[in-house]
């Protein structure tokens, strides 16, 4: 069982030179790649385009509810909520996801800008980015990364303790994701900002006054558009609008929580622990390498509507570049990792990678479930 105390420490990653020449080479060839084709690392012409396609996807499904002509047909109503609730997903994997990385632009003002999008589709930026840095940098270490932390409603990790409920885990869990973008636009910002003091091992955070604004005027601005307005303006009543509001998040939080979990959540993937003085055995891009799986990288569509979520090794090693660029640096790591022997982890679809998320859900169930700690890079001196 995994100290109590690991989300105090300073955790640390370190290699040896075998391992640091194995960056240090990824690193040379990506470089050489943008150079190479005198391309920038941030948004391209297609990112542009992307943009111009949510910002228009959000404007003519949002009139077309605001418009009133759906009011006849509920279930229409509904249904065209639900597309708003695909569209804010977009926006949320292909926008906000790149811009609170610092990817989209070399502009910190530009990303700030277009991170407010998350503000836009009911979350807030200035949390994620917080909340995000510290599972990017601690991937899959309990106590430090927050995509574990679940109060014991899930048990995603061994160093979880276990609770009689976790035996029906890997039926509930599918269940309770639908439930996640509802959970976040009403409940998880509000619980962060006030009923939290910590955010992995950072403690006793003070959250500048600034952005308790701007996330209560960011709610304010989300449930007004998507809630308040329809429910005053539209000749349904209240409660048709409220339940096609929540129906708005359902299949698509299922959608995006899915995506995001069976990158890191799976089976085959490896839990390391920090040593007494908070270091890990490894440099942090082998880490990634050991707890990161990618899926569905060769479908284009999948790629472009999921914002390059799922090719999710090469954002951890490198998040500033735009997810543009993913599929042909995607190419540079797996040549690198074969040259060096080390294993690249990929799934050819999300199907597969759904039946590893099953799997390993299911394998936690067991109070006495057993994991590996390390992959291949132990050996790797």
């Amino acid at each position: 069982m995994i100290s109590q105390t690991t989300s105090s420490k300073r955790v640390r990653f370190k290699g040896n030179p075998r391992k640091e020449e194995f960056i240090k080479e990824l690193r040379r060839r990506v470089n050489a790649y943008f150079e190479d084709n005198n391309i920038s690392p941030y948004a391209n012409t297609e990112m542009y385009i992307k943009t111009a396609v949510a910002v228009v996807a959000w404007l003519g499904t949002w009139l077309w509810i605001m418009s009133d002509t759906l009011s006849s047909n509920p279930v229409a109503l509904y249904m065209v909520y639900l597309l708003l609730g695909f569209v804010h997903i977009f926006i949320a994997f292909n926008i906000m996801h790149d811009a609170t990385h610092d990817a989209y632009s070399p502009s910190k003002k530009v990303n700030k800008i277009l991170g407010y999008s998350m503000d836009f589709v009911g979350g807030n930026q200035y949390l994620f980015r917080r909340m995000h840095g510290a599972h990017h940098g601690y991937v899959n270490i309990r106590g430090i990364d927050v995509t574990l932390e679940t109060h014991g409603l899930f048990r995603f990790t061994p160093d979880e303790p276990w609770l009689p409920r976790h035996r029906y885990q890997h039926i509930y869990t599918f269940i309770l994701y639908s439930f996640a973008m509802l959970q976040w636009v009403t409940v998880k910002d509000f619980k962060w900002f006030f009923g939290e003091a910590h955010i992995g091992n950072q403690k006793n955070i003070k959250h500048p006054p600034k952005e308790y604004a701007a996330m209560l005027i960011g709610k304010a601005v989300f449930y007004g558009l998507t809630l308040i307005l329809p429910m005053v303006y539209l000749s349904v009543s209240w409660y048709v609008v409220l339940g096609a509001w929540v129906f708005m998040h359902i299949l698509p939080g299922l959608v995006f929580a899915l995506i995001f979990q069976v990158t890191h959540v799976y089976d085959g993937t490896t839990y390391p622990l920090p040593d007494d003085n908070g270091n890990i055995d490894n440099n942090y891009a082998l880490h990634v390498l050991e707890t990161t799986a990618d899926f569905s990288r060769h479908s284009r569509i999948g790629s472009w509507l999921m914002g390059g979520i799922n090719i999710h090794v090469i954002h951890h090693i490198l998040p500033q570049v735009c997810h543009v660029h993913y599929p042909a640096l995607t190419k540079i790591l797996k040549e690198v990792c074969d040259e060096f022997g080390i294993d690249y982890q990929e799934n050819p679809n999300i199907w597969v990678a759904l039946k590893k998320h099953y799997k390993i859900l299911k394998h936690l169930t067991k109070p006495d479930a057993t994991v590996p700690r390390v992959g291949k890079s132990a050996a790797f001196v």
